[in-house]
């Protein structure tokens, strides 16, 4: 007897698992798996035995086998996968040669989780923020209400958290493409897919393959499912025509039958068979850009399909506050505001935050590359950017596709781009951490790299003489 109800599957059927990554999700599927009786190995290239939640995992009956090659499967009937392990890496290669059934932590979380309403959010850019949306409309309507997935607490340990609500939860789920990429039968009740732009061409060699990835949120779901997509986004709209799931749409530029549009500077809600809804102002919000627009309307449409009713919903949204990193801004001294976005780890995030601005942005970027095609925002760059300060791996490929158009300063440094940056901006500019690549050249994060940003601010703003 399981201590929560499981989906019928036959891959919950065999007794001894393997799981694949020893990092949070990993741990988290270990300690559910056990929950439910089975016997498991965990699997590791680098972690290291004595991690203390490993320890604790392996004092509960877990085997741990770390250190490359990362043993064998030879006792092993399934193999549970962590997000972000490499496609080809050597166990998931020798589980495709044994035929063993290879599934992600994700949906093994759904799986034990039939009688949970979720909501699965996934997309190049704005994830993050409406998971959190998501959350918050369910929980102001009254509902239990849990973020879990990408965002940082995984479905697996969500899951053991909640064994006496699982009836009652709504989740709020973030999904990557990592984390789609082994999806079997994975089918929200709701999903959301909110742009595919260009990102992480290392590991999908080409778009069509990462918006493969990414179209697995639904292509199991039924006629009575949702999908909510972005009208106008390309790669979304050929997913739409290609689902058996309602579509609703959310839309900047036009108006939908059957979703959420802008009218002016009005959000208006849209149903077939209901009179249409004005939601809000833009303007009543309180996260910065037409991204953060758009993210909104996603967060009203997955309200509308969970039932939720309208009566506090321009009430959530006008509540709510982007989360850390996300162009966040920091403070404003001299006349000039600083913003972190750090969290804009790829071109189009960059696109869409200097796009929040008519110009007058001095524009700090650079990272670790994930082979972007820089030279594709050049001309939005030279549009609004006064000049760009490039720091880490990516500097002199940026440099490269922009220095033709537009001032570009090399600083190595975070810091040494703020000060560079704070030398030059004059008031009503802005300064702003936009990188468009992943920080771990430099930084354990993005959050890591935002905080760096913020501080450095805060001393600023704290040594300023009082006006």
């Amino acid at each position: 007897m399981t201590p929560f109800p499981t989906r019928e599957a036959s891959f919950l059927k065999v007794d001894r698992y393997g799981v694949l990554g020893a990092a949070r999700s990993g741990q988290a599927a270990a300690a559910l798996l056990l929950e439910l009786g089975k016997t498991v190995t965990l699997f590791d290239d680098f972690a290291k035995e004595d991690d203390p939640a490993c320890q604790a995992l392996a004092q509960n009956g877990v085997r741990l086998r770390f250190g490359a090659p990362g043993g064998d499967l030879e006792d092993v009937q399934a193999l549970v996968c962590s997000p972000g392990i490499p496609l080809d890496h050597a166990l998931l290669e020798a589980a495709a040669r044994r035929g063993l059934p290879v599934l992600a932590e994700v949906e093994l979380g759904w799986l034990c989780a039939p009688l949970s309403r979720i909501a699965a959010i996934t997309g190049t850019n704005g994830k993050t923020t409406v998971t959190m949306l998501v959350e918050k409309i369910v929980a102001d309507a009254g509902l239990p209400s849990r973020a879990a997935g990408n965002i940082g607490l995984p479905l697996c340990e969500a899951i053991r958290q909640e064994p006496a609500r699982l009836d009652q939860t709504v989740f709020a789920l973030e999904v990557s493409s990592f984390q789609l990429d082994q999806t079997e039968r994975f089918a929200p009740e709701v999903a959301v897919i909110l742009n595919i732009t260009p990102d992480h061409l290392d590991r999908h060699p080409t778009m069509e393959e990462y918006a493969r990835a990414k179209e697995r949120v639904t292509v199991n779901q039924t006629p009575e499912q949702t999908l909510v997509v972005n009208q106008d986004d390309p790669f979304c709209l050929a997913i739409a025509a290609r689902a058996r799931a309602r579509v609703k749409r959310f839309s900047l530029e036009r108006r939908v039958e059957d979703g959420a549009w802008l009218d002016g500077d009005l959000i208006v809600l849209e149903q077939p068979g209901r009179k249409p809804h004005r939601l809000m102002s833009m303007s009543d919000l309180k996260m910065v850009g037409l991204h953060n627009v758009a993210n909104a309307m996603a967060a009203a449409c997955v309200a509308e399909a969970l039932g939720l009713g309208r009566g506090r919903l321009a009430q959530s949204l006008a509540a709510f506050r982007a989360a850390p990193h996300r162009m966040e801004v920091v403070g404003e001294l001299n006349g000039v505001t600083y913003i972190d976005d750090s969290k804009a780890t790829n071109l189009d995030a960059m696109r869409r935050a200097i796009q929040s601005f008519p110009g007058g942005i001095h524009l700090i970027a650079g990272g670790r590359d994930k082979n972007s095609p820089f030279a594709t925002i050049t001309e939005e760059l030279a549009g609004r950017a006064v000049a760009i300060y490039l720091i880490g791996e990516a500097a002199a490929p940026m440099a490269a596709a922009w220095s033709g158009r537009i001032e570009c300063v090399q600083c190595g440094t975070l810091e040494r781009a703020l000060e560079q940056a704070a030398e030059r901006a004059k008031g009503c500019e802005v300064i702003m951490l936009s990188p468009g690549c992943a920080s771990f050249d430099q930084f354990r994060s993005y959050a890591h790299r935002g905080e760096v940003f913020a501080q450095w601010v805060r001393r600023r703003l704290a040594a300023a003489p009082l006006a």
